[in-house]
C-alpha cells in the first residue's frame, strides 16, 4: 500500500509535465501573435504621425508661399525671378518636395523651382486645378500618385489656391512629393519577414507600400473595409491586406485622412513556432519516460535516505547553537550599516530584487522630500520619472549577487520629488547577498548644480562672449557644412567679411567700454539686416564673418550694401551721454570653380575688403580673379 501514493504522484507528476509543454507551446505562439500585433499597432500609430507630420510641412511651406505671393500679385503673370528664388529656397529646405510650380489664374504654368526657364503649359485640365477651381474654401490638395513628366518617376502632386479679395482664383501654387520619402518612412521601421503596409490618403488611393509587387497602378493591392473602424482598430485574423489572414492594424490621421494599414501574414509569422512543435512532441515522449524512470529510482532511494536522516538530526542539533550566534553577529552588523546609512552626507536607498525600498536615509528625505514611513515598501519607482523607471527595471535584472559587481557606477539620471518636480541626480548602485536574497544600495547625488555649470561652459565654448554671435570655430564648423551642401548641389553662396573702419581710434578716444558697445551695436545691427538661413560670426577683434547659402553675386552686394546703409545710419550712445556713428567696409566672396573651400572664399573676401579700405572705406567690393 505504500507505493499507492507514489504511483498516483507520478502519475500527475507526467500529467503536470505534458501539460507544461502544451502549455509552453500554446504561449510561444501566444506571444508571437501578441508581438506582432503589438508591432502592428505600434508601425501604423508612428507611421500616421509621420506621414501627417510631412504634410504638414508641406502645407504650410505652401501656405507660405500664398501669403507671400499675395502680396505681390505682379510675380504671378511674369517670369519674374524673385518668384524663382523664393521656389527654389523653400524647395531646398522641403527635401521630400520633387519640385515647386506656379500656376496662373488661367491656368498656365508660370514658375517652377527647378528652371528659371519655363513654357507656359497649359495645366488647367490637371486634378489639382480643377480641384481649386470647383472648391472656394482653399482647401489643401492631395492627389493620386501619378508620373513625373521630366523623368517619370512616381510622385504625389499637392497644391493650395490664391485668390483676391473677391475670392476669384488668381493662380495655383503646386508641388510633388516623392514617393521616395513615403518609401524611406515605411522602411525605416524594418519590419520582420510576413508583414505588409499600404498607406492611403482619404480619396486619392495608395501613396505607399511594403511586400508588395507595385502600390499603384494595375496590380496594386486592394484593402478589405471590413473591421476598419472610423479612429483607428486592429486585432488577431485580420484579413485586411491580401496577404492575410493574420494580425493587423489600421489607423486613420485626423488632419488629412491618411489611412495606415499593417498586417503580418500567419503563415509567415508562425512557421518557426510550426518548426518548433516538432522538438517539443519529441520531449513529451523522453520527458514521460525519464520521468517514469526517475520516480522508480526515487522510490528506492528514499528509503535509503530515512536512515541518512537520523545522523543529521544528530549533526542539526550541534548547528543549532552556530546557527543562533551567527544570526547575533548578522544582527549586529546590520544594526551597524543602518548606522551609517543614517549618518551619511549622500541619500542612500536600499531596496530588495524587487524594487521594494527598505531603508531611507534622512539625507534621502532631505532630498526627495518623503518621510521614511512614506516610501518604505513603495517600488523605488516613485523617485523617478516614467522613462527613468523602465530602464531602472531592466538594471535591476543585470545585478549579481557579488560585492563586486555594481548595477551602475555614476549614471546620470532623473529623480523625483514628493511635489513632483524633476532634477538631475548620479546614482550608484552596489549589489550585495543578504540573508541570502539580494539587496541593492544606492547612493544619490543632487547635480544640479554641475549640470548647469557644464550647460554655461558649453554656451560658452560655441559663442563670442561681448556679441553673443558664433565665435570663430562654431563659424567656421557651420560654415562649412553649408558649403559642402552647396558644393554638392551646385548650388550658389557668398560670403562677407565685415570690419569697422578706424575702429582703433574709438577705442584710443573713447576707451574699450566705448568700444564694446559699438561692437555689440554693430552685431545688433548686422544681425537685424541678415535673413534666418545665413550665418553671423566675429571671427576678429572688430571682423565679423557672414555666410550667405544660396546667394548668388548680385544677392551678395545687395545685402552688403544693405549692412553698409544701416550703419552709416547706426548712432551709439555711450555712457557719458554722446553718440558716436561708425562705418564699416565689407569684403564679398563667392563661391566658384576656383574657390570651393572655405578658406579659398574667406580669403578672396578679405582681399575684397582690403581693396574696400584702400578705397575710402564705408563702401563694399567684391572679389574679382585677376
Amino acid at each position: 500500500m505504500k507505493r499507492v501514493p507514489w504511483v498516483v504522484g507520478g502519475l500527475i507528476l507526467i500529467m503536470g509535465y505534458n501539460a507544461a509543454l502544451g502549455a509552453l507551446a500554446y504561449w510561444q505562439r501566444r506571444d508571437i501573435i501578441d508581438e506582432s500585433l503589438k508591432d502592428a499597432v505600434v508601425v501604423a500609430d508612428i507611421l500616421v504621425r509621420e506621414v501627417e507630420a510631412s504634410l504638414d510641412r508641406i502645407d504650410r511651406t505652401l501656405s507660405g508661399l500664398t501669403e507671400v505671393l499675395r502680396a505681390y500679385p505682379s510675380a504671378i503673370d511674369v517670369h519674374d525671378p524673385f518668384t524663382h528664388r523664393l521656389l527654389l529656397r523653400r524647395h531646398a529646405i522641403t527635401p521630400s518636395l520633387a519640385a515647386l510650380f506656379l500656376i496662373g489664374g488661367d491656368g498656365r504654368l508660370r514658375n517652377a523651382s527647378l528652371t528659371d526657364k519655363v513654357s507656359e503649359i497649359d495645366v488647367s485640365g490637371e486634378d489639382y486645378f480643377a480641384f481649386h477651381v470647383a472648391n472656394v474654401d482653399d482647401e489643401f490638395f492631395i492627389g493620386a500618385v501619378t508620373t513625373n513628366r521630366l523623368d517619370k518617376s512616381w510622385v504625389i502632386p499637392v497644391s493650395r489656391a490664391m485668390r483676391d479679395s473677391f475670392g476669384q482664383l488668381t493662380g495655383v501654387v503646386a508641388a510633388t512629393i516623392t514617393t521616395d520619402s513615403i518609401d524611406q518612412m515605411i522602411h525605416s521601421h524594418q519590419l520582420s519577414e510576413g508583414f505588409a503596409v499600404t498607406i492611403t490618403q482619404r480619396d486619392a488611393g495608395m501613396i505607399g507600400c511594403l511586400g508588395f509587387a507595385r502600390c499603384w497602378g494595375e496590380g496594386a493591392p486592394q484593402r478589405s473595409g471590413e473591421g476598419l473602424a472610423e479612429s483607428g482598430g486592429g486585432g488577431e485574423e485580420a484579413d485586411y491586406l491580401a496577404n492575410g489572414p493574420g494580425v493587423g492594424a489600421f489607423l486613420r490621421g485626423s488632419t488629412y485622412g491618411v489611412e495606415v494599414t499593417v498586417q503580418a501574414s500567419d503563415r509567415t509569422l508562425l512557421q518557426p513556432w510550426r518548426e518548433k512543435l516538432a522538438f517539443i512532441m519529441v520531449l513529451q515522449v523522453l520527458g514521460t519516460l525519464g520521468l517514469g524512470f526517475g520516480i522508480t529510482s526515487l522510490y528506492y532511494q528514499t528509503h535509503h535516505r530515512r536512515l541518512s536522516l537520523l545522523d543529521l538530526e544528530n549533526a542539526n542539533a550541534s548547528l543549532e547553537s552556530k546557527v543562533a550566534e551567527r544570526t547575533r553577529q548578522l544582527a549586529e552588523g546590520e544594526e551597524r550599516m543602518r548606522g551609517f546609512i543614517m549618518a551619511a552626507r549622500d541619500a542612500v536607498v536600499i531596496i530588495d530584487q524587487k524594487g521594494i525600498i527598505s531603508e531611507f536615509n534622512p539625507s534621502a528625505t532631505e532630498l526627495f522630500g518623503y518621510d521614511a514611513e512614506e516610501v518604505r515598501g513603495q517600488s523605488v519607482n516613485m523617485l523617478m520619472p516614467t522613462t527613468y523607471a523602465r530602464d531602472h527595471d531592466g538594471h535591476l535584472k543585470k545585478g549579481k549577487p557579488s560585492g563586486q559587481r555594481a548595477v551602475g557606477r555614476g549614471r546620470e539620471m532623473i529623480g523625483r520629488r514628493k511635489n513632483g518636480s524633476e532634477f538631475p541626480i548620479e546614482l550608484t548602485v552596489g549589489t550585495q547577498s543578504f540573508e541570502g536574497t539580494r539587496v541593492h544600495v544606492g547612493v544619490i547625488r543632487d547635480i544640479t548644480e554641475r549640470k548647469a555649470t557644464e550647460e554655461t561652459l558649453r554656451r560658452l565654448a560655441n559663442t563670442d562672449g561681448l556679441t553673443g554671435v558664433l565665435n570663430r570655430r562654431s563659424f567656421t564648423e557651420e560654415s562649412e557644412l553649408l558649403l559642402s551642401l552647396a558644393n554638392r548641389h551646385g548650388r550658389p553662396l557668398a560670403a562677407l567679411i565685415v570690419d569697422a573702419d578706424h575702429f582703433k581710434r574709438v577705442n584710443d578716444t573713447y576707451g574699450h567700454e566705448a568700444g564694446d558697445t559699438v561692437l555689440k551695436a554693430l552685431t545688433r545691427e548686422i544681425d537685424g539686416v541678415l535673413r534666418k538661413t545665413d550665418l553671423l560670426g566675429r571671427i576678429g577683434g572688430e571682423e565679423f564673418g557672414v555666410l550667405l547659402p544660396e546667394t548668388d553675386s548680385v544677392g551678395a552686394h545687395e545685402l552688403a550694401w544693405r549692412v553698409v546703409r544701416t550703419i552709416r545710419a547706426m548712432e551709439v550712445p555711450l555712457s557719458d551721454g554722446d553718440r558716436l556713428s561708425v562705418t564699416v567696409s565689407v569684403g564679398v566672396g563667392y563661391r566658384s570653380a576656383e574657390a570651393t573651400t572655405l578658406d579659398m572664399i574667406l580669403r578672396e573676401a578679405d582681399k575684397a575688403l582690403y581693396a574696400a579700405k584702400h578705397g575710402g572705406r564705408d563702401r563694399v567690393v567684391g572679389f574679382e580673379a585677376s
